[in-house]
């Protein structure tokens, strides 16, 4: 006989969903608007870098969240929990991109000179986040945290010692593009729903 009841995490992935959702609809219309006006706009690639990689942890977050499908009972502490990491992820998202609705002329480098420090205390607040996610509700051991420990370190330290060099920002812009394309190959097997 089938049921018309949802299950728990069916119940729970909505509201995930829904932020998941905000913040590339966010991502999508902000940078199709600066597409809009790519002749006036001056892109710089380490800003699109930071754009890209925010979209794909979004993505990423919609895979990971599901492997939490057999949880059968969720309390209200787990579901805040659960909705910190897409809401860091949608304010990294609001942030990345002026939301203003006359943007012609943007100069994306210094839109991101002004905004990077807030970006990476936003960051470094989502990779503690997935740190605590993966040793407590994945089960990760503590030892497969330490990439994103380091990660977490150096968003703290370029963030509050205001890192303006620009070979650090297009450094940390190639790391995290690599990080993303070898975890995607590294991780295929893992991100799958079935």
């Amino acid at each position: 006989m089938l049921s018309n009841q949802i299950n728990p995490f069916e119940y729970v992935s909505i509201l995930v969903s829904i932020i998941l959702g905000l913040g590339i609809t966010q991502i999508l219309s902000s940078f199709s608007d600066l597409l809009y006006h790519c002749k006036t706009v001056k892109f710089y690639w380490p800003h699109t870098t930071w754009v890209l990689f925010i979209l794909f942890l979004h993505m990423q977050d919609w895979f990971i969240t599901y492997q939490l499908k057999d949880k059968a009972v969720w309390r209200l502490p787990e579901l805040l929990f659960i909705l910190l990491y897409p809401a860091t992820l949608f304010m990294a998202a609001k942030m990345l991109l002026p939301t203003n609705a006359n943007q012609e002329k943007a100069n994306m480098k210094i839109f991101y000179k002004s905004q990077y420090p807030i970006i990476f205390l936003i960051v470094a607040a989502s990779i503690l986040i997935s740190i605590l996610f993966n040793i407590f509700l994945l089960k990760k051991p503590v030892e497969q945290q330490i990439i994103l420990l380091i990660f977490f370190g150096l968003m703290i330290i370029v963030s509050l010692k205001k890192k303006e060099k620009e070979t650090i920002h297009k450094a940390i812009a190639f790391v995290i593009a690599t990080a993303s394309v070898i975890s995607s190959i590294l991780e295929q097997d893992e991100w799958i729903i079935k």
